[in-house]
């Protein structure tokens, strides 16, 4: 919340303040931050004292007194605050202005930095002096979000063009920069997300478990646990990865056949054993309580899964290792998963990523590994908002389950309805009605699903909304997620029990879409 300013091993001070440090004045309070339950911002500390906290500190270097504003991390981003640290720079002609920030890297975070520098340049011309812009690497958590930052400290010049900058790839970096030097390119990692994974697993395991044990994974031979388990092996290495296969008779030599050889080509300690034996004594001993057949389907489902993690969890007893998560967003928001079953873990690094988007994460490890890793069978080709899969997602807990989700639209949906600021379900309803929707990606993905149909539009809005609230309970006792959106379970888009309303404009906008398949009145479809 403080910083000081030090220059040739001397403490620099601000020639009218008997403060030698810099107080943070924009205290953020959304998202993941909880700045003024504990801390005191520095206009508050200003009227303590009486004093001008934002005062630039001052050193002599060759003769000349130079200038320096100093900020930390939200004084960069003021536009919904009535006080403009950079504003009170350009009016002391500060210099330089340095920000120091715990920046943390969610998916196009860089371009959201630069756009806000640029927003100042426009409202301060020619008044910007150079910039410095320093920001953390690594991961922080606070129980329930691991947030990973990905350093990309940056030196703009007085135009807010990038000068030079450290890596962007969430590694720690010491560079010195002669400010004289001709601009260099840009450069900008690739693979970003690939790398936060990886930088998250790699430092909550430094983290919270410093003694170095194994982690054990269940890999089922679908896409999720196939990108967990390159994750694993990617930040902590093979040796200390071990895969376990526990099929029961409803899964397919396909995906039995992925989980070996995932675990051969990571060169992972495989185990495999049918825990149909298991099944059959569990429902044994349900009779044995008076309860008989015929079971219902999802009761049944069920037992498989809390098997597994009944397996996971003695196995991690004899192993002494750490169970790591597979669950993805668009399951965990729907909650298509099983309390003590798939739900366990220390970590759940694929949380916050939608099918989608580990759709492309596995293209991606197959690149960095330079072979067939996560099985192609596995990967769908998505083109022009159809969507094609070999062998398309399934628990296979039952003959030919298939996986309820719509990807490509439910993928949209639950991003667009976590996401920060908060997206109101009505806005999404008033562009089906006007058509407008059918014109974005979104849209297309509608009309490959046939929810161009208003009543099917409806219903499954209403699925998607039900499922999410009637899962709340299960999300608060999943573990914690590895932050990657504007928008991860978690302390960032914050939950409660609490059964919601709709207001009186859904219920509107529900009756008029509906209506409209008998009007034919809208145009767009």
């Amino acid at each position: 919340n403080s910083a000081f300013f030090a220059f040739d091993k001397q403490w620099v001070s601000r020639p009218n303040s008997a403060w030698g440090q810099y107080v943070k004045h924009l205290l953020p309070d959304y998202r993941v931050f909880d700045d003024t339950r504990f801390f005191v911002d520095g206009l508050t500390l200003a009227q303590w004292t009486q004093e001008d906290v934002c005062e630039p500190f001052e050193f002599q270097k060759d003769g000349k007194t130079i200038k320096i504003s100093l900020q930390i991390c939200e004084d960069l981003w003021d536009n919904d605050y009535s006080f403009s640290p950079t504003q009170k720079a350009t009016e002391y002609q500060s210099d330089l202005i340095i920000n120091i920030s715990s920046s943390p890297w969610t998916r196009n975070k860089e371009l959201s930095r630069s756009k806000q520098l640029a927003k100042h340049h426009q409202k301060f011309p020619e008044k910007i002096p150079p910039f410095i812009y320093v920001n953390a690497a690594g991961m922080q958590n606070n129980g329930k979000t691991v947030v990973v930052f990905d350093g990309n400290s940056t030196l703009y010049d007085r135009r807010g063009i990038r000068v030079d900058g450290c890596n962007d790839r969430f590694e720690s970096e010491c560079k010195i920069v002669d400010t004289s030097d001709e601009i260099k390119d840009e450069t900008v990692t690739e693979n970003k997300l690939l790398l936060a994974l990886v930088c998250g697993i790699k430092e909550f395991d430094r983290q919270v478990f410093p003694f170095k044990p194994h982690w054990l994974i269940g890999v089922s031979g679908g896409m999720d646990s196939s990108i967990s388990a390159a994750l694993l092996t990617m930040a902590l290495g093979s040796e200390r990865v071990i895969g376990v296969n526990m099929a029961t008779k409803y899964n397919t030599d396909i995906t039995k056949t992925n989980a070996k050889t995932l675990c051969q080509r990571l060169e992972i300690r495989y185990l495999a054993s049918s825990i149909e034996a298991m099944v059959d004594s569990t429902l044994l001993t349900m009779k044995m309580f008076g309860y008989n057949e015929p079971y219902e389907s999802l009761m049944v489902e069920n037992v498989q899964a809390r098997l597994r993690g009944h397996c996971l969890s003695t196995i991690s007893s004899i192993e002494k290792a750490i169970i790591i998560n597979n669950a993805n967003k668009v399951e965990t928001a729907l909650g298509y998963c099983t309390l003590y079953g798939d739900t366990i873990g220390a970590l759940a690094p694929l949380g916050d990523c939608t099918k989608m988007q580990l759709a492309q994460l596995g293209k991606e490890i197959n690149d960095h590994f330079q072979q067939e890793i996560i099985p192609n069978n596995l990967l769908p080709i998505i083109s022009d908002g159809e969507i094609e899969w070999q062998f398309a997602p399934s628990a296979e807990l039952k003959e030919a389950q298939v996986d309820p989700m719509k990807w490509g639209y439910h993928d949209w949906l639950i991003q667009k309805l976590t996401e920060y600021p908060g997206f109101q379900i009505e806005k999404l309803m008033q562009d089906y009605l006007s058509g407008d929707i059918f014109a974005t990606e979104a849209g297309r993905w509608m009309k490959f699903y046939g929810l161009d149909d208003p009543k099917k539009f409806i219903d499954d809005l209403s699925w998607v909304l039900n499922s999410i609230q009637n899962s709340v309970y299960k999300r608060i006792q999943m573990p914690p997620i590895i932050m990657v959106s504007r928008g991860s379970f978690g302390q960032d888009y914050r939950e409660s029990q609490t059964r919601f309303q709709h207001t009186d404009k859904f219920k509107l906008l529900k009756d008029q879409i509906l209506k409209s398949t008998l009007k034919g009145d809208r145009n767009a479809i």
